[in-house]
């Protein structure tokens, strides 16, 4: 499997940089057969190459058309220092976004969560993880964990189902609470060693792994967050200002 992942990348890269090179927005590329024997591929590596393509945007692929080689569009670029909903930064940058996948579970707070959260171990939490796709390729997978009770109030998370609906609008919605920060840490990992990735995009490139503390302005925690952003698909930045 590792070989095949291997020999995709590779022919994606020929591939890439023959269109940059030769082409124009608006081309339509060769035949298949006669790309794979410019490049010196196999149909099927060929056709799987121009897939990669096709989901980063760099191609696309009409029944009855052929390949086209697309207008380029901004890249998703989410900050790590601003926090915007999902959709919003998508949206931004031309692209289409959507909720792929949705599953919410009740679960009890582990001796993790519960010191993280300020709760009691065993205490009631929700488990809620979203996967969200950037022109139908799997790109962020995001895992909260909070209690289920809030401010007194029962949380409803079933809204979040709707690609529509981000979670600092639902809390403030339904609990009256605002979240006005968050703090956390940075790792990469590799897609194959993410058990939250399983099943999602073989090809992914390297993992950004942003695992967060969410707080309201009084510095009560009310969310615990691990998102983890396929870096093929997604561009983070970080804004930083001088203190003298």
């Amino acid at each position: 499997m590792a070989m095949m992942r291997t020999l995709r990348a590779q022919g994606a890269e020929e591939l890439r940089t023959l269109v940059e090179a030769e082409y124009r927005p608006g081309d339509r590329l060769p035949p298949e057969a006669e790309l794979a024997r410019r490049i010196g591929l196999s149909r099927n590596t060929l056709r799987e190459a121009i897939g990669l393509l096709a989901a980063e945007g760099l191609v696309e692929r009409k029944w009855g058309v052929g390949t086209t080689v697309r207008e380029p569009h901004a890249p998703a670029v989410f900050s790590v220092t601003d926090v915007s909903p999902v959709r919003d930064v998508i949206r931004a940058a031309g692209h289409r976004g959507a909720l792929k996948q949705c599953t919410i579970e009740a679960g009890t707070a582990d001796d993790h969560l519960a010191t993280t959260l300020g709760l009691k171990v065993g205490s009631a939490i929700w488990v809620i993880a979203r996967t969200f796709t950037i022109d139908d390729v799997p790109a962020i997978l995001m895992q909260d964990f909070m209690a289920q009770t809030i401010a007194g109030t029962l949380l409803d998370p079933s809204p979040l189902n709707d690609f529509a609906v981000d979670m600092v609008g639902l809390i403030k919605d339904q609990t009256g609470q605002v979240l006005t920060r968050m703090e956390g840490k940075i790792d990469a990992i590799p897609a194959a060693d993410s058990t939250l990735w399983q099943g999602q995009d073989d090809d992914a490139g390297p993992l950004v792994q942003i695992s967060q503390t969410c707080y309201t302005d009084d510095g009560t925690p009310l969310v615990v967050t691990v998102a983890q952003f396929n870096s093929r698909i997604v561009d983070l930045t970080i804004k930083r200002s001088f203190s003298f």
